[in-house]
């Protein structure tokens, strides 16, 4: 009884930070990485104002505006393939499983979401690391491939 209600503990809170480091990396953006950014500088406004709605919805309704988040990087990303590998293979517990899984696949839903509307946003935000043009195809084939990736490693945990 125990050590299931513990598991189930463990996948809630590791799916609810894994759900949630995304959101965290443009926290970062906001106070690290680039505060000199416009739009830093106005969700920073808006918390030292204490007005955590509208700085809530500035946060989702400027995504555009974040393009270089460590998250959306695909360095972040194929080093979170390997993370990922590890904790599915080697972690006894849940929260290690669960956390990697739903940041990888809260990424990879933003990913297909953003290919569909902005592609070129899409490119920007994925590819900044990398000084070369990606064409559309192979922008394709990346979120295929990080599709079956995140469906193995899914699959890796049953």
């Amino acid at each position: 009884m125990w050590l299931s209600l513990l598991s189930i503990i463990s996948i809630i809170l590791g799916a609810l930070i894994g759900w949630l480091i995304p959101w965290l990396d443009k926290i970062a953006y906001i106070y690290i990485l680039h505060p000199e950014a416009q739009v830093a500088q106005y969700v920073k406004y808006q918390i030292d104002q204490k007005q955590w709605r509208a700085a809530f919805n500035s946060l989702n309704r400027r995504a555009k505006d974040f393009d270089q988040l460590t998250t959306r990087g695909i360095l972040f990303q194929l080093a979170w393939v390997v993370l990922a590998f590890f904790a599915v293979t080697s972690a006894a517990g849940w929260f290690g499983k669960t956390l990697v899984l739903t940041l990888g696949l809260r990424i990879l839903l933003e990913e297909w979401s953003e290919y569909v509307k902005d592609r070129e946003a899409l490119k920007q935000k994925l590819f900044w690391q990398i000084k070369r043009e990606f064409s559309d195809s192979e922008l394709k084939i990346y979120l295929i491939v990080m599709t079956l990736v995140v469906a193995w490693l899914a699959r890796l945990t049953i």
